[in-house]
């Protein structure tokens, strides 16, 4: 066997179909071409940083500011989702018992922490953890409107929000 090739920054996203949190099918790409910055999460139902950023984006839950890898400047992020400037996509790849999640992973998420304006979609098969290969999570990606990455990470969410920070604070 190969050694693992991870994806790098400028490679294409790859097509990711999934049904959502009200059962509707979602392909990655509808949200591709609306001149909106896309940030990626790929997290589990199990993962405790995962709960508290999906707390922070639904109740605006501020014990995230006491973690260690939060910075203030994040509270933008939370502001660009918010006015729908910038999408965040939740993929879960698994559910509470470690298990390939379903459409009721999707659900029982969204009911823990219903925010409309963030679609959570089940990586059923693990067809993106495979390409990822995420070694710590939330495993937050950048992606453009062209669904090319900008921000690639298998761990983590820093990366990401830091680069679209820059981004936008140069633009």
């Amino acid at each position: 066997r190969g050694s693992y090739c991870y994806p790098k920054d400028g490679d294409i996203f790859p097509e990711f179909i999934s049904y959502d949190q009200y059962g509707d099918i979602v392909n990655i790409y509808d949200f591709a071409n609306q001149s909106k910055y896309i940030l990626l999460e790929l997290g589990a139902v199990w993962c405790a940083p995962c709960n508290v950023l999906a707390a922070w984006f639904s109740y605006n839950d501020l014990s995230i500011k006491s973690k260690t890898w939060w910075k203030p400047e994040y509270t933008k992020i939370y502001d660009l989702v918010e006015n729908d400037e910038v999408y965040f996509i939740t993929v879960l790849y698994e559910n509470e018992n470690r298990d390939l999640p379903d459409f009721n992973t999707s659900y029982e998420w969204f009911d823990n922490y219903p925010d409309e304006k963030i679609p959570i979609l089940t990586d059923d098969n693990k067809l993106l953890h495979t390409w990822v290969k995420p070694s710590g999570i939330p495993a937050v990606i950048l992606l453009n409107e062209k669904m090319e990455i900008i921000q690639f990470s298998s761990r983590g969410l820093n990366g990401s929000f830091d680069k679209l920070l820059e981004i936008l604070k140069n633009n």
